[in-house]
């Protein structure tokens, strides 16, 4: 069997790599867009509910005492929730930024696999290219041989 295709296998373990953690990576960028979302909308829910402190839940009429406490207990809750959301974010991009690397070092590897297997596909062919000259100087000679 040629060194081409004993190649061929572990060319296909190393692309199956590749494409794993380009599928993982895909997967970490939608998931840190919808949660950078998540943080978006929490961001409007505080700066609705913050309207409302100042400007009370009716026009013309003042928010009670009891009422300015809740609003303001559900926007620290939401103040505590977007830092959680950052936090979640963060944290999605450490491992984009692992996975990153990996696909990259997954990727250098297919190509480096396929360097060979085409480096060893153009020595099979030279060789393969010397046989057949071979063969038709040793008919050459031998036809020549017989003619004298």
């Amino acid at each position: 069997m040629s060194r081409q295709k004993r190649l061929q296998p572990v060319l296909r373990l190393a692309e199956g790599k590749a494409e794993e953690a380009s599928r993982a990576l895909g997967y970490l960028n939608q998931k840190i867009e919808q949660e950078a979302q998540t943080k978006e909308q929490l961001k409007g829910y505080e700066k609705e509910y913050l309207q409302l402190m100042r400007c009370g839940d009716e026009p013309g009429r003042r928010m009670d005492i009891q009422a300015v406490l809740r609003y303001q207990a559900f926007v620290q809750r939401l103040e505590h929730a977007q830092i959680q959301q950052q936090e979640q974010i963060e944290l999605l991009q450490r491992q984009k930024d692992q996975v990153t690397e990996h696909w990259i070092k997954t990727r250098a590897r297919v190509k480096g696999l396929e360097s060979i297997i085409e480096s060893a596909r153009r020595e099979e062919e030279r060789e393969a290219e010397r046989k057949e000259q071979k063969l038709a100087d040793e008919f050459t000679s031998t036809r020549y041989a017989r003619n004298s």
